[in-house]
């Protein structure tokens, strides 16, 4: 098999698609099932607040590790693989830690700083996978790799909550924990083997050099990350994408905190029963999203995320008014199955569209800032909700959640990207003037 990544469309899709695995597998842990078993066990909402609140932090800071790896990396291995190798090696290590928590009903400062040495990880991860999207996925492929990409993140939390939600209940933190650590050393394996370009070494002591392509995009120092950036960061299509993230996300953060609490307090179920709902609702709605991919291409990623965060609206809406009909089965899998469902078409139409206004010369950079905020977003809303919840009648949340999808929606409507793609061909001009 050829193991290049840029001369094979298969191994592209099939490695982003793990890459996002990777990321999904902490994500099922300390996002659906940790917060859900926490509640059972009898944590205050405003504590499960705090340890999402903060354990989440790591993916705000993203906007940390981009310029870090525009200008240095260990170029004989590859722009981005150096660091998505050594990011997996830490994430093992963090989780193994996070496992040996003694008492984390009772110790949840403890646990929740454990979950944020893991998330730092899992984040510079991140960026370093969507550093390597963006170098190596061409024009016609982003929608469908979207599609695998958010296919993998979902599928990795999915099992992940199902799993380590019965792990958690059977065998402690100790046992999710191992599970968590056996399934991401089989995707180190994979780091390891992928290389990026025919000619990159496979490990740093292995023959390889190097390749111009990777000497000359790489930055040779930060003044020219900070000019390069400021031109194209504060365009018009950037700034209402950065709104648009922050209504959304925020809505995120809300229903993060307030999902497990409405279930196992509010209504009575087990924390297993809403991590297997979770689960199973989010995997079917990660394979639905790969037919997306050619949808996304075809009609663009503006229509798309319009149309998701409607749906997602009204979900929330539909919700929030119809507090009696909680306690009727059919009625609270039909909100988490549509939750499920318009999330996971955000989340591809929404990576698309930010990759659409990034300029190629500093992508790495501005897509880690957008997706900074993206996850800064939803740390704020949920440290909102777990601020204002003793405030709140049943369903309130949720119908702020729907009007924050709306506004999302009709602030969307502002954007025009044929006027930014001719902005940023200017841009480019001039500098390619500047330097000749």
């Amino acid at each position: 098999m050829n193991w290049f990544l840029a001369e094979s469309r298969v191994l592209r899709f099939a490695s982003f698609a793990i890459y996002y695995i990777a990321q999904g597998l902490p994500i099922g842990l300390l996002s659906i099932a940790l917060p859900a078993w926490l509640s059972e066990q009898g944590v205050a909402a405003t504590d499960i607040a705090y340890f999402i609140a903060i354990s989440g932090l790591p993916w705000a800071f993203k906007l940390v590790a981009g310029p870090i790896m525009d200008r240095f990396s260990f170029l004989a291995m590859g722009r981005r693989r150096p660091w998505i190798v050594s990011s997996q090696i830490g994430l093992l290590i963090a989780m193994i830690v996070l496992s040996l928590v003694p008492d984390p009903v009772n110790q949840i400062e403890l646990l929740t700083w454990a979950a944020f040495a893991v998330n730092c990880f899992a984040a510079v991860q991140d960026v370093a996978v969507d550093g390597m999207a963006i170098d190596i996925l061409p024009e016609d492929e982003r929608g469908r790799a979207n599609s695998f990409m958010a296919f993998g993140q979902v599928s990795g939390y999915a099992a992940s909550g199902a799993l380590s939600a019965l792990a958690l209940v059977e065998f402690g933190l100790f046992g999710a924990g191992l599970f968590q650590t056996l399934g991401l050393l089989l995707i180190f394996v994979w780091g390891v083997v992928v290389r990026e370009r025919k000619g990159e070494r496979l490990l740093p002591w292995t023959e390889g050099a190097a390749l111009p392509r990777s000497v000359t995009l790489q930055a040779d120092n930060w003044l020219t990350i900070v000019n390069d950036l400021r031109l194209v960061f504060f365009l018009k299509a950037s700034l209402i994408m950065i709104a648009v993230t922050g209504c959304w996300r925020i809505a995120a953060g809300f229903w993060l905190v307030s999902a497990p609490v409405i279930v196992t307090q509010d209504l009575g179920y087990e924390s297993t029963i809403y991590s297997y709902w979770t689960s199973t609702f989010s995997l079917i709605a990660a394979v639905l999203g790969l037919l997306l991919g050619p949808v996304i291409d075809k009609f663009g990623a503006k229509r798309m995320l319009m149309a998701a965060l409607i749906a997602y609206g009204l979900t929330f809406l539909v919700a929030g008014s119809s507090v009696a009909l909680w306690t009727v089965p059919v009625f609270t899998l039909s909100v988490a199955a549509m939750e499920a469902m318009a999330t996971q078409a955000i989340f591809i139409s929404f990576i698309a569209l930010h990759m659409s206004i990034c300029w190629n010369k500093v992508s790495a950079t501005q897509f880690a800032i957008y997706m900074a905020w993206a996850n800064l977003g939803r740390s704020l809303g949920a440290k909102i909700y777990g601020s204002i919840e003793p405030a709140l009648d049943q369903g309130e949340a949720l119908l702020m959640m729907g009007g924050l999808a709306f506004l999302g929606a009709a602030i969307l409507m502002l954007i025009r990207l044929k006027e930014h793609d001719e902005r940023i061909a200017i841009i480019s001009e001039a500098e390619a003037a500047t330097v000749r």
